[in-house]
């Protein structure tokens, strides 16, 4: 099976973190092709970013589908915002995963009161949005937002780290979830680092991304795509 991961943010190191990650999560039997939306934002922050990224992220999936011979079994839009996705789900014939979307389907299956810790600023209303679209809005208890510095990761990672554990602390006491996610391309990986007594699931979205990516792929092997 096959595997393409597009990640929207211009960040090549990025990219190759969260392939390696998925490497080592769907083994041997999975190829993981990943490629980065070059055109687009270096992290996207804001609604003009995910504008801009999505149609990066578009041109990018039409590429690989038109000039790979071998085909893919999934793409996996790695960007907890999933800019793009509808465009892409249009194009493709396999399925196409979201981060926030496995995220939140996973947390709805885990518990069903959830909450989120993302970076940048302007994401817990734009996140917000997107529950709404999802039709979960009722089932989410907050979104909080951490700051790091131009996002420069993996390079502060240990700030990170530290942040998340402080703020997912934080969120236990005053929201009292039954699964936090993590969200967020800069912060894949990270949530099984955390060195915390948690009273709650905590769920990494790209674990998330790629556990449903690897049961859709398994579920349509075999099916002849129209």
């Amino acid at each position: 099976m096959r595997l393409l991961l597009l990640n929207g943010n211009a960040n090549t190191a990025m990219t190759e973190q969260m392939a390696a990650k998925a490497g080592q999560s769907l083994g041997a039997g999975v190829e993981v092709v990943a490629d980065t939306a070059v055109d687009s934002v270096g992290y996207i922050a804001s609604r003009r970013d995910c504008a801009l990224s999505a149609a990066a992220v578009v041109a990018l999936a039409e590429r690989h589908l038109a000039r790979d011979p071998r085909g893919f079994d999934a793409i996996l839009l790695a960007c907890f915002g999933e800019p793009g996705i509808s465009a892409v789900r249009e194009i493709s014939p396999v399925p196409v995963v979201g981060m926030l979307e496995a995220s939140v389907l996973s947390a709805m299956q885990l518990g069903g009161r959830f909450s989120i810790i993302t970076p940048g600023r302007r994401w817990p209303w734009m996140i917000e949005d997107m529950l709404n679209d999802l039709g979960v809005s009722r089932h989410c208890r907050g979104i909080d937002a951490i700051a790091i510095d131009d996002l420069t990761l993996p390079a502060q990672r240990d700030v990170a780290r530290q942040r998340l554990v402080d703020t997912l602390g934080e969120q236990q006491t005053r929201l009292a979830p039954e699964v936090v996610i993590v969200g967020g391309a800069a912060f894949a990986g990270l949530a099984k680092e955390l060195d915390i007594a948690s009273q709650c699931r905590v769920i990494d979205c790209l674990d998330a991304a790629l556990a449903q990516a690897q049961a859709l792929m398994r579920l349509t092997a075999g099916v002849k795509h129209g």
